[in-house]
Protein backbone atom coordinates (compact mmCIF):
# COMPACT_ATOMS: atom_id res chain seq x y z
CA UNK A 1 0.00 0.00 0.00
CA UNK A 2 0.82 3.52 -0.92
CA UNK A 3 -0.09 6.56 0.81
CA UNK A 4 -1.95 9.13 -1.62
CA UNK A 5 0.04 11.89 -2.30
CA UNK A 6 -3.15 13.86 -4.25
CA UNK A 7 -3.50 17.61 -4.34
CA UNK A 8 -7.41 17.54 -3.81
CA UNK A 9 -8.63 20.21 -1.92
CA UNK A 10 -11.41 18.99 0.74
CA UNK A 11 -13.70 21.86 2.62
CA UNK A 12 -14.95 22.32 5.50
CA UNK A 13 -18.58 21.14 6.02
CA UNK A 14 -21.53 23.50 5.06
CA UNK A 15 -22.81 25.62 7.29
CA UNK A 16 -19.17 26.20 9.52
CA UNK A 17 -19.46 30.37 10.38
CA UNK A 18 -15.74 30.28 10.39
CA UNK A 19 -14.39 28.73 7.00
CA UNK A 20 -12.33 31.07 5.14
CA UNK A 21 -10.68 28.77 2.64
CA UNK A 22 -9.65 25.80 1.23
CA UNK A 23 -7.84 23.17 3.66
CA UNK A 24 -3.75 22.67 2.61
CA UNK A 25 -2.87 19.59 1.48
CA UNK A 26 -1.56 16.61 3.47
CA UNK A 27 1.73 16.68 1.00
CA UNK A 28 2.14 20.75 1.83
CA UNK A 29 1.72 19.85 5.67
CA UNK A 30 4.42 17.33 5.79
CA UNK A 31 6.67 19.17 2.83
CA UNK A 32 6.97 22.50 5.79
CA UNK A 33 7.81 20.42 8.55
CA UNK A 34 11.54 20.58 9.91
CA UNK A 35 12.71 17.41 9.99
CA UNK A 36 10.96 14.67 7.03
CA UNK A 37 8.16 12.13 8.31
CA UNK A 38 8.00 8.42 6.92
CA UNK A 39 6.08 5.54 7.04
CA UNK A 40 7.70 2.30 7.50
CA UNK A 41 6.35 -1.13 6.22
CA UNK A 42 7.39 -4.43 8.42
CA UNK A 43 6.31 -7.16 5.84
CA UNK A 44 8.01 -5.33 2.75
CA UNK A 45 10.92 -4.28 5.47
CA UNK A 46 10.84 -0.47 3.24
CA UNK A 47 9.32 2.55 2.97
CA UNK A 48 5.87 3.15 2.16
CA UNK A 49 6.34 7.03 2.08
CA UNK A 50 8.88 9.94 2.49
CA UNK A 51 7.85 13.42 2.23
CA UNK A 52 10.00 16.09 0.20
CA UNK A 53 12.14 16.41 3.48
CA UNK A 54 13.71 13.86 2.77
CA UNK A 55 15.96 15.34 0.36
CA UNK A 56 17.15 18.65 2.34
CA UNK A 57 18.62 15.78 5.18
CA UNK A 58 20.13 12.66 3.51
CA UNK A 59 19.99 13.90 -0.17
CA UNK A 60 17.41 11.51 -1.81
CA UNK A 61 14.24 12.20 -3.66
CA UNK A 62 11.26 10.40 -2.08
CA UNK A 63 11.16 8.31 -5.08
CA UNK A 64 14.73 6.80 -4.63
CA UNK A 65 13.95 6.00 -0.96
CA UNK A 66 11.10 4.11 -2.38
CA UNK A 67 13.13 2.67 -5.22
CA UNK A 68 15.75 0.93 -2.25
CA UNK A 69 12.69 -1.32 -1.07
CA UNK A 70 13.73 -3.50 1.62
CA UNK A 71 17.82 -2.16 0.79
CA UNK A 72 16.89 1.02 2.23
CA UNK A 73 17.77 0.48 5.49
CA UNK A 74 21.37 -0.97 4.26
CA UNK A 75 21.97 1.31 2.06
CA UNK A 76 21.41 4.39 4.32
CA UNK A 77 21.78 3.56 8.32
CA UNK A 78 25.50 3.59 8.75
CA UNK A 79 27.24 -0.04 9.18
CA UNK A 80 28.05 0.36 13.02
CA UNK A 81 23.91 1.60 13.86
CA UNK A 82 22.88 -1.39 12.32
CA UNK A 83 22.53 -3.38 15.62
CA UNK A 84 20.62 -0.76 16.90
CA UNK A 85 18.11 -0.10 14.63
CA UNK A 86 17.31 -3.92 14.59
CA UNK A 87 17.02 -3.99 18.20
CA UNK A 88 14.81 -0.60 17.61
CA UNK A 89 12.66 -2.29 15.22
CA UNK A 90 11.95 -4.82 17.60
CA UNK A 91 10.87 -2.26 20.25
CA UNK A 92 8.12 -0.92 17.74
CA UNK A 93 6.61 -4.35 17.29
CA UNK A 94 5.83 -4.79 21.02
CA UNK A 95 4.69 -1.30 21.11
CA UNK A 96 1.34 -0.13 22.44
CA UNK A 97 -1.26 2.03 20.23
CA UNK A 98 -0.47 5.56 21.31
CA UNK A 99 2.80 4.85 22.58
CA UNK A 100 6.25 6.08 21.04
CA UNK A 101 10.21 5.43 21.05
CA UNK A 102 12.68 7.75 20.02
CA UNK A 103 16.33 6.68 18.71
CA UNK A 104 19.57 8.32 17.87
CA UNK A 105 21.24 7.27 14.72
CA UNK A 106 23.96 7.62 12.29
CA UNK A 107 23.52 7.99 8.16
CA UNK A 108 25.04 8.21 5.26
CA UNK A 109 23.74 11.09 3.39
CA UNK A 110 23.81 10.61 -0.86
CA UNK A 111 26.92 12.43 -1.19
CA UNK A 112 28.54 9.91 0.92
CA UNK A 113 28.18 12.46 4.23
CA UNK A 114 27.63 11.44 7.60
CA UNK A 115 24.74 12.63 9.35
CA UNK A 116 23.05 12.49 13.05
CA UNK A 117 18.92 12.19 13.40
CA UNK A 118 16.67 11.29 16.13
CA UNK A 119 13.52 9.87 15.35
CA UNK A 120 10.42 9.66 17.27
CA UNK A 121 8.00 5.98 16.11
CA UNK A 122 4.95 5.25 16.65
CA UNK A 123 2.36 2.46 15.57
CA UNK A 124 0.46 3.77 12.45
CA UNK A 125 -1.73 0.60 11.38
CA UNK A 126 -1.84 -3.24 12.55
CA UNK A 127 -2.33 -6.46 10.70
CA UNK A 128 -5.86 -8.40 11.43
CA UNK A 129 -3.76 -10.68 13.74
CA UNK A 130 -2.82 -7.39 15.76
CA UNK A 131 1.12 -7.62 14.66
CA UNK A 132 2.51 -3.92 14.12
CA UNK A 133 1.70 -3.62 9.74
CA UNK A 134 3.55 -0.05 9.48
CA UNK A 135 4.87 2.79 11.89
CA UNK A 136 4.95 6.34 11.35
CA UNK A 137 8.03 8.37 12.55
CA UNK A 138 9.46 11.81 12.18
CA UNK A 139 13.44 12.34 11.76
CA UNK A 140 15.32 15.68 13.12
CA UNK A 141 18.91 16.21 11.59
CA UNK A 142 20.81 16.53 15.02
CA UNK A 143 24.38 16.58 13.77
CA UNK A 144 25.52 19.80 15.19
CA UNK A 145 24.22 18.92 18.47
CA UNK A 146 25.96 15.31 18.62
CA UNK A 147 29.29 16.88 16.85
CA UNK A 148 29.29 19.51 20.05
CA UNK A 149 28.41 16.64 22.33
CA UNK A 150 31.26 14.20 20.51
CA UNK A 151 33.45 17.53 21.17
CA UNK A 152 33.09 18.32 24.67
CA UNK A 153 33.50 14.48 25.35
CA UNK A 154 36.46 14.68 23.97
CA UNK A 155 37.56 18.10 25.69
CA UNK A 156 36.65 15.85 28.65
CA UNK A 157 39.07 13.08 27.85
CA UNK A 158 41.59 15.26 26.86
CA UNK A 159 41.53 17.58 30.39
CA UNK A 160 41.04 13.89 32.30
CA UNK A 161 44.86 12.90 30.87
CA UNK A 162 45.64 16.11 31.51
CA UNK A 163 44.53 16.02 35.45
CA UNK A 164 45.74 12.29 35.19
CA UNK A 165 49.09 13.51 34.38
CA UNK A 166 49.27 16.50 36.56
CA UNK A 167 47.86 14.20 39.44
CA UNK A 168 50.97 11.26 38.70
CA UNK A 169 53.44 14.44 38.24
CA UNK A 170 52.31 15.56 42.15
CA UNK A 171 52.40 12.36 43.38
CA UNK A 172 55.89 12.08 42.04
CA UNK A 173 56.43 15.22 43.33
CA UNK A 174 55.20 14.15 46.73
CA UNK A 175 56.96 10.98 46.47
CA UNK A 176 60.65 13.33 46.10
CA UNK A 177 59.35 15.29 48.83
CA UNK A 178 58.94 12.87 51.26
CA UNK A 179 62.28 11.46 50.40
CA UNK A 180 63.55 15.06 50.78
CA UNK A 181 61.58 14.92 54.21
CA UNK A 182 63.22 12.12 55.50
CA UNK A 183 66.46 12.96 54.47
CA UNK A 184 66.08 16.30 55.97
CA UNK A 185 64.98 14.79 59.09
CA UNK A 186 67.99 12.33 59.64
CA UNK A 187 70.21 15.40 59.03
CA UNK A 188 68.13 17.38 61.37
CA UNK A 189 68.83 14.32 63.89
CA UNK A 190 71.99 14.25 63.48
CA UNK A 191 72.33 17.58 63.97
CA UNK A 192 70.23 17.53 67.31
CA UNK A 193 72.51 14.31 68.39
CA UNK A 194 75.55 16.35 67.70
CA UNK A 195 74.60 19.58 69.69
CA UNK A 196 73.16 17.36 72.46
CA UNK A 197 76.68 15.80 72.64
CA UNK A 198 78.45 19.48 72.51
CA UNK A 199 76.03 20.26 75.40
CA UNK A 200 77.52 17.45 76.84
CA UNK A 201 80.67 18.10 76.54
CA UNK A 202 80.04 22.05 77.93
CA UNK A 203 78.35 20.68 80.73
CA UNK A 204 80.88 17.89 82.10
CA UNK A 205 84.18 18.25 79.93
CA UNK A 206 84.48 22.35 79.88
CA UNK A 207 83.44 22.86 83.01
CA UNK A 208 86.46 21.33 84.76
CA UNK A 209 88.85 23.38 83.04
CA UNK A 210 87.12 26.31 83.91
CA UNK A 211 86.49 25.61 87.42
CA UNK A 212 90.32 25.42 88.21
CA UNK A 213 90.71 28.39 86.28
CA UNK A 214 88.36 30.08 88.53
CA UNK A 215 89.91 28.55 91.33
CA UNK A 216 93.65 29.53 90.50
CA UNK A 217 91.69 32.92 90.04
CA UNK A 218 90.70 33.09 94.00
CA UNK A 219 94.74 31.23 95.07
CA UNK A 220 95.97 34.30 93.10
CA UNK A 221 93.92 36.86 94.50
CA UNK A 222 94.51 35.67 97.78
CA UNK A 223 98.55 36.36 97.63
CA UNK A 224 98.26 39.52 95.16
CA UNK A 225 99.44 41.62 98.65
CA UNK A 226 102.96 40.16 97.85
CA UNK A 227 102.92 41.18 93.87
CA UNK A 228 103.02 44.16 92.38
CA UNK A 229 100.29 46.16 90.89
CA UNK A 230 100.95 45.58 87.60
CA UNK A 231 100.29 41.50 88.25
CA UNK A 232 97.52 42.41 90.51
CA UNK A 233 96.03 43.90 87.38
CA UNK A 234 96.96 40.67 85.13
CA UNK A 235 95.53 38.38 87.82
CA UNK A 236 92.49 40.27 88.14
CA UNK A 237 91.96 39.92 84.28
CA UNK A 238 92.39 36.19 84.47
CA UNK A 239 89.82 35.76 87.27
CA UNK A 240 87.11 37.95 84.71
CA UNK A 241 88.13 35.84 82.10
CA UNK A 242 87.34 32.82 83.91
CA UNK A 243 83.97 34.13 84.76
CA UNK A 244 82.88 35.17 81.37
CA UNK A 245 84.01 31.88 80.08
CA UNK A 246 82.26 30.03 82.58
CA UNK A 247 78.52 32.21 82.30
CA UNK A 248 78.79 31.64 78.68
CA UNK A 249 79.27 27.94 79.40
CA UNK A 250 76.22 28.36 81.47
CA UNK A 251 74.03 30.24 78.99
CA UNK A 252 75.40 27.62 76.00
CA UNK A 253 74.08 24.92 78.16
CA UNK A 254 71.12 26.55 79.06
CA UNK A 255 70.10 27.58 75.36
CA UNK A 256 70.86 23.65 74.09
CA UNK A 257 68.31 22.67 77.09
CA UNK A 258 65.72 25.17 76.24
CA UNK A 259 65.52 24.06 72.02
CA UNK A 260 66.60 20.64 72.97
CA UNK A 261 64.17 19.68 75.42
CA UNK A 262 60.29 20.08 76.84
CA UNK A 263 61.54 21.22 80.00
CA UNK A 264 59.81 19.33 83.37
CA UNK A 265 56.08 19.17 83.79
CA UNK A 266 54.27 22.48 85.53
CA UNK A 267 52.77 22.85 88.61
CA UNK A 268 50.43 25.43 90.17
CA UNK A 269 52.34 28.36 91.34
CA UNK A 270 51.33 31.21 93.75
CA UNK A 271 52.76 33.74 91.46
CA UNK A 272 52.68 36.02 94.41
CA UNK A 273 55.27 34.37 96.53
CA UNK A 274 57.17 33.49 93.15
CA UNK A 275 57.71 36.61 92.93
CA UNK A 276 58.30 37.99 96.77
CA UNK A 277 61.07 34.97 96.89
CA UNK A 278 63.07 36.32 93.74
CA UNK A 279 62.75 39.85 94.95
CA UNK A 280 64.48 38.36 98.55
CA UNK A 281 66.66 36.52 96.95
CA UNK A 282 68.17 39.64 94.59
CA UNK A 283 68.69 41.28 98.20
CA UNK A 284 70.75 38.50 99.48
CA UNK A 285 72.70 38.68 96.97
CA UNK A 286 73.21 42.31 95.75
CA UNK A 287 72.12 43.78 98.93
CA UNK A 288 68.74 45.40 100.58
CA UNK A 289 69.89 49.17 99.05
CA UNK A 290 70.51 47.52 95.67
CA UNK A 291 66.65 47.32 94.87
CA UNK A 292 63.59 49.54 95.83
CA UNK A 293 60.15 47.54 94.49
CA UNK A 294 56.81 48.11 94.59
CA UNK A 295 55.15 44.79 94.44
CA UNK A 296 51.26 44.59 92.91
CA UNK A 297 50.91 41.05 92.26
CA UNK A 298 47.69 39.45 94.07
CA UNK A 299 48.35 37.01 96.97
CA UNK A 300 45.93 34.07 95.06
CA UNK A 301 47.36 34.36 91.66
CA UNK A 302 48.12 31.47 90.43
CA UNK A 303 49.75 30.13 87.18
CA UNK A 304 51.12 26.87 85.54
CA UNK A 305 54.79 26.67 85.43
CA UNK A 306 58.11 25.43 86.27
CA UNK A 307 59.46 26.69 89.60
CA UNK A 308 63.24 26.87 88.37
CA UNK A 309 62.16 28.43 84.96
CA UNK A 310 60.14 30.83 86.57
CA UNK A 311 62.88 31.65 88.94
CA UNK A 312 65.47 32.37 86.22
CA UNK A 313 63.27 34.36 84.16
CA UNK A 314 62.21 37.14 87.00
CA UNK A 315 65.78 36.64 88.52
CA UNK A 316 66.80 37.44 84.89
CA UNK A 317 64.57 41.03 84.50
CA UNK A 318 65.11 41.93 88.20
CA UNK A 319 69.03 41.37 87.59
CA UNK A 320 68.89 43.33 84.32
CA UNK A 321 66.88 46.14 86.12
CA UNK A 322 69.95 46.46 88.00
CA UNK A 323 72.11 45.85 85.61
CA UNK A 324 70.81 48.64 83.63
CA UNK A 325 70.25 51.13 86.79
CA UNK A 326 70.22 54.96 85.53
CA UNK A 327 73.39 56.84 87.82
CA UNK A 328 71.88 59.98 87.93
CA UNK A 329 68.57 58.53 90.14
CA UNK A 330 67.86 55.59 93.13
CA UNK A 331 66.65 52.62 90.86
CA UNK A 332 62.72 52.02 91.44
CA UNK A 333 61.00 48.76 90.23
CA UNK A 334 57.25 48.12 89.87
CA UNK A 335 56.45 44.89 89.30
CA UNK A 336 52.39 43.95 88.55
CA UNK A 337 50.22 41.17 87.99
CA UNK A 338 46.80 40.69 86.53
CA UNK A 339 44.20 38.40 85.81
CA UNK A 340 42.21 39.23 82.60
CA UNK A 341 40.70 37.24 79.84
CA UNK A 342 41.42 34.23 81.22
CA UNK A 343 45.26 34.61 81.17
CA UNK A 344 47.54 36.13 83.96
CA UNK A 345 50.52 38.79 82.85
CA UNK A 346 53.52 39.96 85.31
CA UNK A 347 55.12 43.09 84.55
CA UNK A 348 58.19 44.19 85.20
CA UNK A 349 59.17 47.55 84.61
CA UNK A 350 61.73 50.24 86.03
CA UNK A 351 63.73 53.64 85.64
CA UNK A 352 66.87 52.79 84.56
CA UNK A 353 68.41 53.54 81.09
CA UNK A 354 65.55 52.19 79.42
CA UNK A 355 65.51 50.99 75.29
CA UNK A 356 63.39 52.08 72.19
CA UNK A 357 61.00 49.64 71.62
CA UNK A 358 59.72 50.06 67.79
CA UNK A 359 61.33 53.35 68.06
CA UNK A 360 61.55 54.89 64.32
CA UNK A 361 65.28 56.14 65.62
CA UNK A 362 66.31 52.79 66.23
CA UNK A 363 63.74 49.85 66.28
CA UNK A 364 66.31 47.35 66.66
CA UNK A 365 66.85 47.61 70.37
CA UNK A 366 63.78 44.77 71.61
CA UNK A 367 64.91 42.78 68.87
CA UNK A 368 68.67 43.26 70.47
CA UNK A 369 67.38 42.73 73.70
CA UNK A 370 66.38 39.43 73.24
CA UNK A 371 69.11 37.93 70.59
CA UNK A 372 70.99 35.83 71.07
CA UNK A 373 74.46 36.72 72.33
CA UNK A 374 73.04 40.88 71.05
CA UNK A 375 72.69 43.21 73.41
CA UNK A 376 70.78 46.68 73.39
CA UNK A 377 73.07 48.26 75.26
CA UNK A 378 77.25 48.47 74.86
CA UNK A 379 77.53 49.25 78.98
CA UNK A 380 77.86 47.28 81.09
CA UNK A 381 78.90 43.94 79.74
CA UNK A 382 76.83 40.83 79.33
CA UNK A 383 76.10 37.87 77.31
CA UNK A 384 73.11 38.66 75.80
CA UNK A 385 71.65 35.22 76.68
CA UNK A 386 69.34 35.59 79.76
CA UNK A 387 66.50 37.49 77.84
CA UNK A 388 67.20 34.99 75.29
CA UNK A 389 66.28 32.35 77.71
CA UNK A 390 63.45 33.89 79.20
CA UNK A 391 61.28 34.39 76.27
CA UNK A 392 62.67 30.48 74.98
CA UNK A 393 61.25 29.15 78.04
CA UNK A 394 58.09 31.26 78.14
CA UNK A 395 57.48 30.45 73.74
CA UNK A 396 58.42 26.93 74.83
CA UNK A 397 55.31 27.03 77.42
CA UNK A 398 53.05 28.80 75.46
CA UNK A 399 53.49 32.61 76.99
CA UNK A 400 55.30 35.45 75.33
CA UNK A 401 57.79 38.14 76.53
CA UNK A 402 57.49 41.39 75.49
CA UNK A 403 58.64 45.21 75.94
CA UNK A 404 58.44 48.89 75.72
CA UNK A 405 60.32 52.03 76.58
CA UNK A 406 61.89 54.57 75.65
CA UNK A 407 65.82 55.89 76.30
CA UNK A 408 66.49 57.34 79.36
CA UNK A 409 63.54 57.20 80.75
CA UNK A 410 63.43 53.01 81.87
CA UNK A 411 61.90 50.03 80.04
CA UNK A 412 58.71 47.55 81.14
CA UNK A 413 58.95 43.50 80.52
CA UNK A 414 55.49 41.79 79.98
CA UNK A 415 55.14 38.35 80.66
CA UNK A 416 52.18 36.81 79.16
CA UNK A 417 51.72 33.66 80.58
CA UNK A 418 49.95 30.82 78.30
CA UNK A 419 46.00 30.86 78.46
CA UNK A 420 44.61 29.02 80.98
CA UNK A 421 42.97 26.41 78.92
CA UNK A 422 46.38 25.72 76.49
CA UNK A 423 48.74 25.56 79.65
CA UNK A 424 49.73 22.13 80.01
Amino acid sequence: MRLSQSDDIEKTPRGAADWVGPVPSIDRIMSLMPGFVYVFNHLTYANDYTNQSVGEHLGYSSEEIRDFGAQMLSEVIHPDDHPLLGAHMGRIARLADGRSVALEYRVMTKSGEQRWLSSVDTVFDRCADGRVLRHIGCASDITEQKQAELGLAELNAQLEEKVAARTQDLADLNATLEDNIRARTAQLQDAVDELEQLTYIATHDLKVPVNNLNRLGVMLKAGAHTLSAQQEEQIQWVSECAEQLSAKIQGLVLVAQIRLGEGPPPDALNLHQIVFDAIDKIHLIQGQAALSVCLDVPENLTVQFDRFELDTILGSLLDNAIKYADSSRPLRVTICGSHKANQVRLSVADNGTGLNAGNAHNPHDAAKAFGLFQRAHKTPAGNGISLYCARGMLARRGGSLGVEGTRGQGARFTISFAPEEDQK
